[in-house]
């Protein structure tokens, strides 16, 4: 017999990171989505409070967590519906992977509740069907952070191929969020933009980047992690969908980030902190300052990596 209900948190994640487009996540310790899954007699209910509820849609097929329930409960011929309670506490549509927070919970709860045994790799997969109901295809970095925790680098897309690795204990993370509107399919919009053709030399410059980007996280060394989080790809054509980015950026390395990057497909951005060197309060207050003489007030806060989604409550 299923469990009567569970409660999973998963966090926000930023995609990316600078040099690894679609390749790199991370998981942050907070803000972080609670989702409560109970069982009733058959098909999907969803319901949404907390942050932005009002522009979720609560349409199974329309909703990452209902998308992979439907998914799960098909795949795994299970006799029960499901009613999802989210309580949003990451802001959708700012690049902090709000989606694949739901979506991950979604997976990682299906999976307790019903004893499926299924490992991170399989609850991945399920978690990145669901982002297509909000970017219109499936992608793995967000949902694997929210997954696994940390950092995480996409080896492979098919077949699915995930290293998971530690972050430094030193390593903070500013992040300020523009309070502006975006539109629904911003992740589209924001993809549409990225350059089809790459001349040699770019590539060859963010492959450098990444590669000591992922050899700083190996190694544990904050510095070279931030030191690596440029790009010379995505980055400049989607920095003009950002007001203010030059000055946020700027004003975050003056204050001490040692790199700073558009989250995800924007328009929060994130800096790369060490504590033993800068402190993360003022960089964070930089990044807003940037924001506000693009004359855009923003969320300006610290947090570090964190771990992946799990249960806090479980009924029998």
């Amino acid at each position: 017999m299923p469990m009567k209900q569970v409660t999973v948190k998963a966090p926000a994640t930023s995609a990316n990171l600078g040099p690894g487009f679609d390749v790199f996540g991370i998981a942050l310790e907070q803000p972080n989505d609670k989702v409560t899954l109970t069982t009733i007699n058959d098909g999907v209910k969803i319901q949404v409070s907390g942050l932005g509820a009002k522009t979720i849609s609560v349409t199974p097929e329309k909703n990452t967590a209902g998308r992979v329930a439907e998914t799960m409960i098909k795949d795994f011929k299970l006799t029960t519906g499901l009613q999802i309670q989210v309580e949003k506490g990451i802001f959708p549509g700012k690049g902090l992977g709000s989606s694949a927070a739901s979506a991950a919970a979604v997976a990682v709860g299906i999976n307790i509740m019903f004893d499926l045994g299924l490992s991170n790799k399989q609850l991945i997969e399920y978690a990145a069907k669901g982002e297509v109901a909000s970017a219109g295809s499936e992608h793995a970095d967000n949902v694997s952070a929210a997954v696994c925790g940390n950092f995480v680098l996409i080896r492979s897309c098919h077949p699915l191929e995930i290293i998971n690795l530690e972050c430094p204990k030193d390593m903070e993370l500013a992040v300020a969020m523009p309070k502006m509107i975006t539109p629904p399919n911003k992740t589209e919009k924001a993809r549409a933009v990225v350059p089809k053709v790459v001349p040699l030399e770019k590539h060859v410059y963010n492959l450098g980047k990444a590669a000591a980007m992922a050899a700083g996280f190996a190694v544990g060394d904050v510095d070279i992690i931030g030191q690596s989080m440029v790009d010379d790809i995505v980055e400049p054509s989607r920095a003009s969908l950002i007001p203010g980015y030059s000055k946020v950026r700027e004003n975050a390395l003056n204050a001490g980030a040692l790199g700073v990057t558009i989250s995800g497909a924007g328009p929060s951005m994130i800096a790369v902190v060490n504590k033993k060197t800068a402190d993360a309060v003022k960089v964070a207050g930089a990044m807003r300052e940037g924001f506000l003489l693009a004359g855009y007030d923003a969320i300006a806060f610290v947090t570090r990596p964190g771990r992946g989604a799990y249960v806090v409550e479980r009924e029998q």
